[in-house]
């Protein structure tokens, strides 16, 4: 039998299963690949996820927790870091600026500004892997985008990273005209668990006085109490397993049975009224599907100016798994006309 190399890499990357085990794996997986759409089929999704779900996980968690790989990007921006304070939280931010006036942009001296909270489980990743992306955004909006980088829960949990983010976005609404940004002009965008962050950060910023404009979720990890799923739903990249794992991590062992402070699970906030109009953007058959969908009815019935876009046969970061599929750029297209919208 060919084994492809994705499932050797797999292979060697958990150490807990042989090429003949990960072989079996790849063909039980054949009955839910027949839901993924035919574009957003990769070797990827043979790759097995579900086993990081023990001690391997935590291990790979922190081996991965400080990799932040920067991507070539098709936009003309200019890319700055800096470090700064607000309100005792130190945090550092990526700052994407686009080059020349974007259309409908008449002063590049006052621009929107857009708050980016990557995704990674909490766990893994950083601000610049989402550079091509970010980049389109700053072009196509003629907005400044700013991406945080935060502490991952195998440094510090919760709420670390959601401080981090808060005092990055507190400071673009206090100082963001440094940057040259319009500090009445700021909105809050993220994937994943950085999706969860941006809702958590958008909740605090309203609960203390000083709202944004907008809210973006792309597929976000907004409830801790996410379960399996059945068939292909939760089956690809981000499954119930690790998804346990991550949260145990974030919010400790007993976070089903405690009392969460605010913030840390977006979904269970029971006051959704005044919060600003949002887009969620997720796959049908991603595991954050329903929570999200839940969420979206919850934002509507509150009065919540809501948009909810569910992409058939789509599982957790097909875009970044297929960018250039239809889906993938109708993804960030919805996420972008959103955003213009309201900024």
């Amino acid at each position: 039998m060919h084994i492809p190399r994705v499932l050797k890499a797999g292979a060697a990357l958990t150490g807990v299963v042989g090429v003949a085990g990960l072989a079996a794996y790849a063909l039980s997986r054949r009955p839910y690949l027949r839901e993924v759409a035919p574009g957003l089929r990769s070797p990827v999704l043979y790759l097995p996820m579900h086993l990081l779900a023990d001690a391997t996980f935590a291990r790979v968690s922190r081996f991965f927790a400080s990799i932040d790989f920067s991507r070539p990007m098709r936009h003309a921006v200019d890319v700055t870091e800096f470090s700064a304070s607000f309100a005792g939280h130190a945090f550092s931010t990526r700052v994407l600026t686009p080059r020349g006036t974007a259309q409908g942009v008449a002063d590049a001296g006052s621009r929107p500004v857009v708050v980016w909270t990557h995704g990674g489980g909490h766990l893994i990743g950083g601000p610049a892997m989402y550079d091509p992306q970010n980049a389109r955004m700053a072009a196509e909006l003629g907005a400044i985008v700013v991406a945080p980088r935060y502490h991952k829960s195998t440094q510090e949990p919760f709420p670390a990273d959601h401080d981090e983010c808060y005092a990055a976005l507190r400071w673009v609404q206090e100082h963001g005209d440094k940057l040259g940004g319009d500090t009445s002009r700021i909105a809050v965008a993220g994937d994943s668990a950085g999706g969860g962050l941006a809702a958590g950060l958008v909740q605090r910023a309203f609960d203390e006085g000083h709202p944004v404009r907008a809210l973006g979720l792309v597929y976000p990890m907004l409830d801790h109490r996410t379960t399996d799923k059945s068939g292909a739903v939760g089956q690809f990249i981000w499954t119930a397993g690790p998804n346990r794992g991550a949260w145990s991590m974030y919010l400790g062992d007993d976070h089903l049975d405690v009392d969460l402070p605010p913030y840390a699970s977006p979904a269970t906030r029971s006051d959704l009224f005044g919060l600003p109009p949002t887009w969620i953007g997720v796959g049908g058959i991603d595991l954050f599907c329903d929570e999200s969908v839940a969420f979206a009815q919850a934002l509507d019935a509150a009065g919540v100016d809501t948009t909810l876009d569910v992409w058939a046969g789509a599982y957790h970061g097909f875009d970044q798994i297929k960018p250039k599929a239809p889906q993938s750029r109708e993804l960030i297209d919805a996420l972008i006309d959103h955003l213009r919208r309201h900024l």
